[in-house]
Parts: C-alpha cells; structure tokens; sequence
C-alpha cells in the first residue's frame, strides 16, 4: 500500500466529525479490519495535495490511541501523525474556545507517590522549532470558525466574566472583545441597560444582568458558532483522568513545567507513537473547551473541536512539505514545500445580546 502524507487520528466521534469536514471526498478503507480509516486528498492553497488518513480509536484516552494509531503507523507509513480535538486550557493563558497547539508532550502523572506528595518524573517529546514557529506566527482571522466580537458579543462577554467573578481587564481574551479605545464607551452601553453598576472600584453585576446573563448561558444549548480565537504554541500534558476540581494547573506547575497550557488525555500517545516509530513530524492541535473547573460543561466542546481541525488543516498546508522528510527515500513519502494561505475566509457575525 502506498504511504500517505498525513495521518490524522481522532479521539471521539465529534472529534472525527470535525476533522472529516475538513476534506470533501474520503474513501472508507479497511472497515472490516480492527482499525478502519477514512483515506482522502487536501488540497493545498497553491493547488498541490497530499494525501489523508482520517480515523478514531473506539474509545478516548492514551492506551486505545496508542493501538489504534500504532497499528495505522505501520499500515499507512505517514509523513506526519496528527491529532486534533478539545482539550482543558489554562485560565490563565487561554480563554474557552482558544486552541493550544502542543510546543511539547508529555504524561504529566508519570512518576512517583511518596508520603510527601507526588514526585514527576517527565518524559516530554519536543515539537520542531520551525513548525513551533510556523505555529507562532499562523493568524487565525482567515479561518472560518473566526469572526470579531460585536459589541453585544462583547457586552455578553463581560457578564458572563463577572457572574463567574473574573476581572475581565486581566482576562487573556480582554482586548479581542474590548480593542483599545472601546472600554469606557463599551461600558456606558451596558451600564445604561441596567445590567451592571459601579458602586466602588469595581463594575459588578446588578440583579437584572444576573438574571440575563443566566438565561443567556443556560439558552445557549449548541455554543457558539464563531468566535474572536486565538491560537497558543505552549506544552501540553496529557493523563489519565478527567480533571474537574480547577487545582489541576496548580499541581501541574509545582511538578516543574510552569507554562503548561493544554491538558487532554492523548497528545502525549501521539508523540510517542510517533517518536517510537519513526513518524518523521507529529503535530497535537487542541481546542479549549474548558478550564478544569467545578465551571466545566460542554456549551464550547464543539465549537473547540471544529476551530482545532481548521487551524490543524491550516498549519498542515504550509508545513507539511517544508521540511526535509528523512522517511521520503525509504518510504518514497513526497511531502512537498507548501507556502499555500491559510483556509477560509467569513463575512458572518452572530447577535445574540439585545438587552
């Protein structure tokens, strides 16, 4: 079987979903096999194509990933191992619906329990600078999942920061909602509906925007549809466990790697897999669908899955074949330079914030 270029392999089915959008036409392979996938083409920005593996392990987490993208490895030979999805984000460095792409990998629950506490013993896999880089500098605006905060999506915004007893002005996504100038003009707005006062130093939320922003929040069934996202190039942890009691960024900077960003369950399979055996790239790209807190639900989950699979899909058409592949002689893999514009373009915006 010829090798392809890219092997993507996706968690769960809304992952899978997200991903599969992102091509047209797939070819359904293997599906009496234990791990079926979906083979298709993307083609790039200035018209070249490389080829696609897409598939999913039966369950989420690190051990049914590792066999199913192991196995998959060995089949199809690809260029690159490539995972998007939803991730946890640091409250402190993203806000929900951002998408993290993995600076580095690694199994944050590896290790040593004693008496004292628990001892990490990491074994962190290193994205290439060039493709950190590329990462670093990708604007997200062109992509279809992108759209700027209206000035009711940002009064929406707010209320929602102060119900949850955030201070917006420290808020990561403040200026996306608030670009310099608007503060002062944004606020009288919302003042003069009556859904915030100023009593001190501090706005805080009259009883009346209590009541909306809580029926806007519990009406907002399917999440939202575009948003101002950004895209973080930091390290990701990945475990066994879904975290839910808002301590886990804590515990995860006391064990040494203070910036972590992104925590899922698989980033660190792929990398592994992919260092193991001999994936010459591999590539995680997350999307924040919660802080892992008491707070999480699933209002951004699919929102964060989609934006990841187009900025996955983005990165892929500039740097898949920018790079020497060490593979390409003994797989006769081609990975071709690509320099192609980044997907996408909207003219659409949503209003949901009418007082």
């Amino acid at each position: 079987m010829d090798p392809i270029d890219v092997l993507i392999v996706a968690a769960i089915p809304l992952e899978h979903e997200a991903a599969r959008a992102g091509i047209d036409d797939w070819t359904p392979c293997d599906q009496d096999d234990p791990h079926p996938y979906l083979r298709g083409e993307y083609r790039c920005a200035d018209g070249r194509r490389l080829s696609v593996a897409l598939a999913r392990p039966v369950r989420m987490s690190g051990r049914p990933t590792s066999v199913a993208a192991t196995a998959l490895v060995d089949r199809l030979r690809p260029g690159c191992l490539a995972m998007p999805g939803v991730c946890a984000g640091n409250p402190g460095e993203v806000a929900l619906g951002d998408v993290v792409v993995a600076e580095m990998a690694y199994e944050y629950d590896e290790g040593k329990q004693t008496r004292e506490g628990f001892v990490g013993d990491h074994r962190p896999y290193q994205l290439d600078q060039k493709w950190i880089r590329a990462a670093q500098e990708l604007d997200p605006s062109t992509l279809p999942s992108y759209g700027p905060a209206t000035e009711d999506e940002a009064a929406l915004w707010l209320l929602e920061r102060l119900l949850l007893d955030q201070d917006p002005v420290k808020h990561s996504a403040f200026e996306r909602y608030f670009p310099p100038g608007t503060w002062p003009q944004r606020l009288a707005a919302i003042e003069a509906r009556g859904h915030i006062i100023r009593p001190g130093v501090e706005w805080t939320l009259t009883e009346g925007g209590r009541i909306f922003i809580e029926r806007v929040r519990y009406d907002d069934v399917y999440g939202p549809a575009k948003l101002p996202f950004a895209v973080k190039v930091a390290p990701m942890a990945s475990g066994s466990y879904v975290a839910k009691d808002g301590e886990a960024w804590a515990r995860l900077a006391a064990m040494g790697i203070r910036s972590v960003t992104g925590l899922d369950m698989e980033a660190a399979t792929i990398a592994t897999v992919a260092e193991t055996q001999g994936v010459p790239h591999w590539l995680v790209v997350k999307g924040v669908m919660d802080h892992a807190d008491p707070a999480k639900d699933d209002r951004f989950k699919r929102f964060a899955a989609r934006a990841s699979a187009e900025v996955l899909y983005a990165l892929l058409d500039r740097l898949a074949g920018r790079l020497p592949n060490p593979a390409a002689t003994r797989h006769n893999v081609r990975l071709e330079n690509i320099y192609g514009a980044q997907i996408g373009d909207h003219n659409v915006q949503h209003n949901i914030y009418n007082g």
